[in-house]
């Protein structure tokens, strides 16, 4: 029986750690994720190589989608995300009502203008900070 193309968890944790896992291995099965729209499982798989040019591709996916986590995900990596890829991400979330998605993308950009109009589109959102009582 042949192995599936995308691993389960315990064969993700060995192609993303083990040393014996191949970069070929690697790229094939971000391959598999990104044809089913994983791509921040994707991205996760070329740790150590930000300069994969996969990842522009990826970069450019998580900008026409507006979704921040993809473009944290690159940074995480060590892909470099500048502002302009900020910015057409937090256009494009607020083009399909990814208002949170925005929100993170203009905390990046320090834009306060912006972060106040979004925040109006997420009334009543606070993030979920617990009391510390002692």
């Amino acid at each position: 029986m042949a192995r599936p193309l995308i691993p389960d968890a315990l064969g993700m944790r060995r192609l993303k750690y083990d040393p014996l896992a191949t970069d070929a291995e690697r790229d094939a099965t971000a391959t598999a994720l990104r044809k089913v729209g994983r791509i921040p499982e994707a991205i996760f798989l070329y740790e150590g190589r930000p300069q994969h040019p996969s990842l522009k591709e990826d970069l450019r996916a998580g900008q026409k989608a507006g979704a921040s986590f993809t473009l944290k995900a690159l940074e995480r990596i060590g892909f470099t995300v500048d502002a302009d890829a900020w910015r057409a991400c937090a256009s494009a979330a607020e083009d399909h009502g990814r208002w949170y998605d925005a929100l993170r993308c203009y905390e990046v950009l320090k834009d306060d203008a912006s972060l106040a109009r979004v925040r109006e589109k997420l009334p009543g959102f606070k993030v979920a900070v617990p009391e510390n009582k002692q």
